[in-house]
């Protein structure tokens, strides 16, 4: 094993390597913290207390990186923390992100030679964010992934965990946790979404033609999870069931107001509990970074009274395809509906604009029963993972 160690000197931070000799994965290694400790070293300039902020972040990251880094590289028969897996055969591919060009595997893997054994990668992503409907806002998460080698012709089916808590100067706060699980090859989906929020927000009657100056503050918050399960039938389409549940809650509605009116046919708190068909078919390269191919999936979720506070149906069809134009760039587009009949709980009401649609317009400014949209990106990565 290696370890690299950052202290601070008279020149900034210096670099030591202790243990083995190095390989080439160590050397490319250790230029990778020799950077970061230059990076520190400027920043030792600015900020005692940011020094000794980072010098702590760099040791985590430090101490994962070596675990993550060197431990996947174990053969399998030396393998003391986890199971060997067997190789994919070369024949079968969740949200559009851009990624580097998957992984090839090495000769002996590709050959079926040996079994493989999982290489999980991981990423931490701290982003300082504004947006209309949260002012300047911060959000910490993680994400492992399967990063295993697979062969140029299969596309990737990577399981994958993320975790992220947001937090904004409006006094907002959120957590999400998104899991995908493939079983048997890609066989068998598995996927969970689940979300805790307090969010301080705005309402404007529902419609098109609704003046900004008719915004009504009121606080919504909630408890939420889907869970979903699908099994592949032809190629690449997947057939399954939904199943959702959770609490919503309203609060803070000024009286006599346009919200008030629209409480008084539909609760403004309790459970709801639904579920339905699914139906997916994805022809992506990678389901983590596609660079050419597709994603159509319908959804349909039932939420009937007797289960819940709130009685109503929820049918969604998101259709997101993908163009590659170099190895480095990507077009990609998304076709996107959703109609809700019903007694809707104001917070699951479709509503345009947020983080992922029709970016740059306030979420929830426009709200109706039906919402149809449309969206095109130019992707290009600059380095790396950045893009």
């Amino acid at each position: 094993s290696i370890m690299f160690r950052l202290q601070p000197a008279a020149a900034g931070p210096v670099m030591q390597r202790e243990a083995c000799q190095p390989s080439d994965a160590a050397a490319a290694a250790s230029k990778t913290w020799r950077r970061r400790a230059r990076a520190i070293s400027i920043a030792e300039q600015f900020s005692g207390t940011l020094v000794a902020v980072t010098r702590i972040e760099v040791g985590a990251w430090a101490t994962a990186a070596v675990l993550t880094i060197f431990a996947p590289r174990v053969r399998a028969a030396d393998a003391t923390f986890g199971a060997p897996v067997e190789p994919a055969p070369p024949s079968i591919d969740p949200s559009p992100s851009p990624s580097p060009s998957p992984p090839r595997p090495d000769s002996a893997t590709a050959q079926g030679s040996e079994p493989s054994v999982a290489r999980w990668d991981w990423a931490v992503f701290p982003v300082v964010f504004y947006s209309p409907e949260t002012s300047l806002g911060i959000v910490m998460g993680a994400a492992i992934f399967d990063d295993r080698p697979r062969p140029a012709d299969e596309p990737r089916r990577d399981d994958n965990v993320n975790l992220a808590v947001q937090l904004t100067l409006r006094k907002q706060v959120a957590v999400s946790l998104n899991v995908t699980k493939y079983f048997d090859d890609a066989r068998y989906q598995l996927t969970e979404d689940a979300a805790i929020a307090h969010v301080p927000n705005f309402y404007w009657v529902l419609g098109n033609n609704t003046a900004d100056s008719a915004e009504e503050p009121f606080t919504q918050s909630g408890v939420f999870s889907r869970i979903t399960f699908a099994t592949r039938i032809v190629e690449a389409l997947y057939v399954g069931a939904g199943l959702s549940a959770g609490w919503y809650g309203v609060s803070g509605v000024d009286a006599g107001g346009d919200l008030e009116t629209f409480l008084k046919s539909t609760p403004a708190s309790g459970s709801l509990f639904g579920i339905g068909p699914v139906l997916r078919r994805d022809t992506r390269d990678d389901a983590l970074g596609a660079h050419s191919g597709s994603l159509t999936s319908f959804a349909a979720t039932f939420y009937p009274g007797g289960l819940g506070a709130y009685e109503y149906s929820f049918y969604e069809l998101d259709h997101r395809g993908h163009f590659s134009l170099g190895s480095r760039s990507v077009l990609a587009f998304e076709l996107y509906g959703a109609y809700a009949p019903g007694h809707v709980p104001i917070i699951d009401m479709p509503a345009l604009g947020g983080s992922s649609r029709m970016r740059g317009y306030f979420q929830g400014r426009y709200r109706d029963h039906l919402y149809v949209m449309g969206q095109a990106e130019w992707r290009v990565r600059v380095y790396g993972r950045f893009s």
